[in-house]
């Protein structure tokens, strides 16, 4: 069986995704919540499987992006951004566990 190598990127604002960029991983900029799906659609033709997407823009495109709930990829991941205090990240990424092991780890 073939593995596909799949690449991370992170969406978000130039603050937030400065420091993902330090750290080797993909960034790509925008504080436009209506753009988000469309570069998603994008990132994932080019290989992106892990997405993450700062609270912000996730929360406002967020009916948008019900279709990759159901789909293993491509995974969309909220991260807080310095307008949250996290726990809508940390209640996504429960329901994202809970959907593909069954049980509720957090």
């Amino acid at each position: 069986m073939t593995e596909r190598k799949l690449k991370a990127a992170v969406i978000g604002s130039k603050a937030v995704t400065a420091l993902y960029g330090a750290a080797g991983v993909a960034v790509f900029d925008t504080d436009d919540p209506s753009a988000v799906p469309k570069l998603i659609s994008k990132l994932y033709g080019e290989g992106y499987g892990i997405i993450f997407t700062v609270e912000s823009l996730y929360k406002g495109c967020e009916n948008a992006l019900k279709k990759y709930l159901t789909d293993p990829y491509p995974i969309v991941i909220p991260v807080p951004d310095e307008t949250s205090d996290g726990s809508y990240s940390k209640e996504r990424i429960a329901a994202n566990i809970k959907k593909a092991i069954g049980s509720d780890l957090i």
